[in-house]
């Protein structure tokens, strides 16, 4: 199984090739491009009233004119970001390749790392080894005291270590490979879960002083990806995947329970509307499911076109807005019993988008796009 990293569209990678002169804060910096609202883009949110996208080469944009003009961060990175989350006008997470996580506490005008996905992948492959190195120890004093009836296992079993040892040492010489987070949600400034490629699943209960990986708190034996989560801001989290996967907490995180699949294709979004009090789940084929009970029932919602959908965001005031494949636009104003169908006219794919005032704003392939709309 590989890791479906999003592709840089042929325009975007021209582009970059047709002006070489870059601002460049340093080598680990996310580059200062003029033609950043043209690259390919992955999540949108808001900061209280501020819009902030995020994308490829680190970028993360903001605006505070309703997307009139943006802004460029600061941010300490060049990896593709696929998930921004804030909890207020301030606080807000990042997440992205590598297993990055990052932190802003102005409103994404700057960000610091706060996790390095990598080296707590080399962490962890050490101490892999260190286990293979005990466990050795422990075999050759076994062996070495017993008698010829229990030698033979202790024997084989000595040796499946030293294996364990072998590629253990190979997977350290090797180039650090970490799987990607693809979503992050806080349930207020403390309390935060990501999700990503194969499983992972990290959370924290410090405001990101510390993560912690929980996959093995969730039932996922074929380590399916996890491309979405969400939460009702009373307790209830939720996490969607690959290969239909769900999973609920209604504590806040402190247990999980999987739910059972209705849909063997992939979500890759999940939206909570709070004033209609609906959970939405959609992806492949145009799908979309609805439930008012937070994950115990699900309905489908009418949907004639099969365009895989990829992301969207539910507003404050109860406006959902839905967006995917050549340039798929869903909208709903009634906690997603219906929607209404609109097509971008340049046809490329959207990764996500949002209504802020009477504007929808819509970001993927060519970057940031707004929609005048009328009530």
């Amino acid at each position: 199984m590989s890791v479906r990293k999003p592709a840089i569209p042929g325009a975007v990678a021209l582009l970059l090739l047709m002006f070489p002169m870059l601002q460049v804060l340093s080598q680990d910096n996310a580059p200062i491009m003029p033609l950043a609202p043209q690259a390919l883009l992955l999540d949108i949110t808001t900061a209280g009233q501020r819009l902030v996208v995020a994308g490829e080469h680190g970028i993360i944009l903001y605006s505070d004119d309703n997307a009139d003009s943006w802004q460029q961060a600061s941010v300490p990175t060049t990896q593709m970001l696929t998930g921004v989350y804030f909890v207020d006008d301030r606080l807000g997470w990042a997440v992205g390749h590598d297993g990055l996580i990052l932190v802003s506490e102005d409103g994404a005008g700057s960000w610091r790392v706060q996790r390095d996905g990598l080296s707590v992948q080399h962490q962890a492959n050490l101490e892999v080894r260190e286990t293979a190195h005990r466990q050795i120890r422990k075999l050759e004093q076994a062996v070495a005291q017993a008698d010829d009836e229990a030698r033979p296992d202790l024997e084989l079993a000595l040796e499946d270590a030293q294996l364990d040892l072998e590629d253990a040492e190979l997977t350290l010489s090797e180039p650090v490979f970490t799987s990607p987070l693809m979503d992050v949600w806080f349930q207020d400034g403390d309390r935060g879960w990501a999700v990503g490629a194969f499983g992972t699943f990290v959370t924290t209960r410090d405001g990101g002083e510390h993560w912690i990986s929980q996959r093995r708190k969730l039932e996922n034996p074929f380590e399916y990806h996890l491309n979405a989560i969400t939460g009702d801001g009373e307790g209830g989290v939720f996490i969607a995947g690959e290969g239909g996967v769900m999973y609920r907490s209604l504590d806040g995180g402190q247990s999980w329970e999987s739910l059972e699949p209705f849909y063997e294709g992939s979500w890759f979004g999940v939206v909570y509307d709070a004033p209609h009090r609906a959970l939405l789940v959609f992806g492949l084929r145009g799908n979309i499911f609805r439930s008012t009970d937070f994950g115990t029932t699900w309905e489908a919602v009418s949907n004639e076109s099969h365009i895989t959908l990829a992301g969207g965001t539910a507003s404050a005031r109860g406006d959902v807005v839905l967006a995917g494949s050549v340039g798929t636009v869903m909208t709903s104003s009634d906690g997603g019993t219906t929607f209404r169908r609109t097509q971008m006219d340049d046809g490329l794919s959207l990764s996500s988008g949002i209504r802020h005032g009477e504007r929808l704003i819509l970001i993927g392939q060519g970057g940031i796009k707004t929609v005048q709309e009328s009530r």
